[in-house]
């Protein structure tokens, strides 16, 4: 059980390590609540030796600059990015290259159709839809597989995070993207290439050029091979990167997945330790610009939220659906079942009333609701 150190209420649904409840997030004096929250960011930062803070090197003593997500690092000689994929001390000593165009951290793998993908409710691989255009099967993609590319380093700093092992990257995880575009067109049951993390954002100019390249030997191998390829991210890329992943998921027949971890900043502060700003301009332009562009069938972009106890509850997730809502209501949109994780183990699973609540009131707002992972949430 956790105390709030600001109102001192003791609640189950406090975290231990963020020490303050949701109350005082929103509506405490934040010149009060901020530095606290960035503070616990700092401490378990430090864990895995990442920087509080992105970095913002001046001249004459900046060596590398980064424009590929929100934080646009600026590195000196003993910086070290955000998101840890960009050390200048390690760079320069040979010991952990920099991630480049050609060049990705990623640990790739092939997951049975149709997979636990939070899209799979609407995707071709997981249902009826896009035959014969996007896919072969008139029904769920059964003997296929989705090549599931984790990427490691992310533009967030998520104290709930599902996938923490995104910090701990290594030379061994360094690959070439001619090399493993190879290797995924060899394989003619893979339909689908899905991008994860961690975020794609702090490697995405690597996902494009290894979405591109598959593309282009699928072409010239066997121009009837469907290969769909979807991206799931936090949504702080650089706009025009972000635009590019659009046009490549919207030709194959893939889609991209925002996770909306909250609407309020503060809230997105103290869970996430960046701003949500960018996610929420980027899930916007693409949708005003791209969503319905292949028909009402299959969805090109979907929004999805982790209803963390205590956090995300009911109350956000309906200025989450509003948002939506005034984009397009048909726009499809998750909510995930939260389970302890990271440093926020302690906390519990999302309690059935608070899914239940959640469910109904995005079902107020938009038209395609889905409610995953349910399994967790018991009898």
């Amino acid at each position: 059980m956790g105390t709030c150190k600001f109102c001192g209420k003791a609640d189950r649904t406090i975290s231990e390590v963020l020490q303050v409840c949701r109350k005082c997030i929103l509506e405490a004096d934040w010149n009060t609540i901020k530095p606290h929250i960035l503070g616990v960011h700092k401490q378990v930062r430090q864990l895995v030796e990442l920087p509080e803070k992105p970095p913002k090197a001046e001249k004459p003593n900046i060596k590398l600059k980064c424009n590929y997500c929100i934080n646009e690092c600026s590195l000196s000689d003993n910086d070290v990015s955000y998101c840890g994929l960009r050390n200048i001390r390690r760079n320069n000593s040979g010991d952990l290259p920099f991630p480049s165009k050609s060049k990705g951290y990623i640990h790739g793998y092939i997951d049975p159709n149709p997979t636990n993908c939070c899209n799979a409710w609407f995707c071709p691989a997981g249902t009826s839809v896009g035959f014969p255009k996007y896919s072969d099967y008139e029904t769920p993609e059964f003997g296929t597989y989705s090549y599931a590319a984790f990427l490691y380093g992310c533009t967030f700093s998520c104290l709930f995070c599902q996938n923490s092992s995104h910090k701990q990257f290594q030379k061994q995880y360094l690959f070439d993207s001619e090399t493993l575009a190879n290797q995924i067109v060899k394989n003619e049951k893979i339909t689908c290439l899905c991008y994860f993390g961690g975020t794609p954002e702090s490697q995405l100019p690597f996902s494009i050029n290894l979405a591109e390249l598959i593309l282009e030997k699928i072409e010239t191998k066997d121009k009837k091979r469907i290969m769909r390829v979807c991206w799931e991210w936090n949504g702080s890329g650089r706009q025009d990167l972000v635009e590019k992943c659009m046009k490549i998921a919207i030709k194959t027949g893939g889609n991209i997945k925002f996770d909306l971890k909250s609407f309020d900043e503060k809230l997105n502060l103290a869970l996430c330790g960046i701003s949500n700003s960018r996610t929420l301009e980027n899930f916007n332009f693409l949708a005003e610009n791209y969503f319905g562009t292949r028909g009402k069938e299959m969805p090109e972009i979907s929004g999805c939220t982790l209803m963390v106890p205590g956090y995300v509850n009911h109350e956000e997730v309906e200025l989450i659906a509003n948002f939506i809502r005034e984009i397009n209501p048909d726009i499809p949109y998750s909510l995930l079942v939260f389970h302890g994780d990271y440093q926020m183990k302690d906390l519990p699973i999302t309690p059935r009333k608070q899914a239940e609540n959640c469910l109904k009131v995005a079902q107020r707002y938009l038209n395609n609701v889905h409610l995953g992972n349910k399994f967790l949430l018991g009898s």
